[in-house]
């Protein structure tokens, strides 16, 4: 069973993405802050980190940062209300996917997966991988791009 942290300062959120991840067979654990979720990974590893972007103190992009020094085969999730950072500037190291609420249990579920893949995969080459190459952009070899389908029209390439 693949693990996920889920960190988000709004509790109803967190619920909301636990009730839709642990029937997928998710086991899920929570923190409310960034400073929470590193704590509680020191402790206990988990396979993704489905982070909010936007939180008082440190935010998402701080924390996939400490993630990525700290547990480089650690795959992340950004998600975020307010689509503040484009996602070719979070999208870099061990960031699988970037998701712009309102997001769609379906969504979601299928940017989870890719990151229990893309930890599974980083796991298998190694850490010392991780940091030296973008394993990302290596692992996903174009499918970020065909696999996500459009959230806005912000999303969408121009003609």
């Amino acid at each position: 069973m693949s693990s996920v942290l889920i960190v988000d300062d709004e509790p109803a959120m967190r619920e909301i993405l636990r009730r839709w991840l642990a029937p997928a067979g998710y086991d899920t654990r929570e923190a409310p802050d960034a400073e929470t979720a590193l704590d509680l990974l020191t402790f206990s590893a988990s396979d993704v980190v489905l982070c909010d972007v936007t939180m008082p103190g440190h935010d998402g992009l701080w924390l996939a940062q400490r993630l990525r020094e700290r547990f480089p085969t650690l795959a992340v999730v950004l998600v975020t209300a307010v689509d503040a950072v484009p996602p070719t500037v979070s999208l870099r190291g061990s960031v699988v996917e970037y998701l712009v609420k309102p997001v769609e249990p379906g969504r979601l579920l299928a940017a989870v997966s890719r990151a229990v893949e893309w930890h599974q995969t980083a796991l298998a080459r190694g850490p010392e991988h991780t940091t030296t190459t973008d394993p990302i952009e290596e692992w996903l070899g174009g499918r970020r791009s065909e696999s996500r389908a459009p959230n806005t029209d912000r999303d969408r390439d121009p003609e």
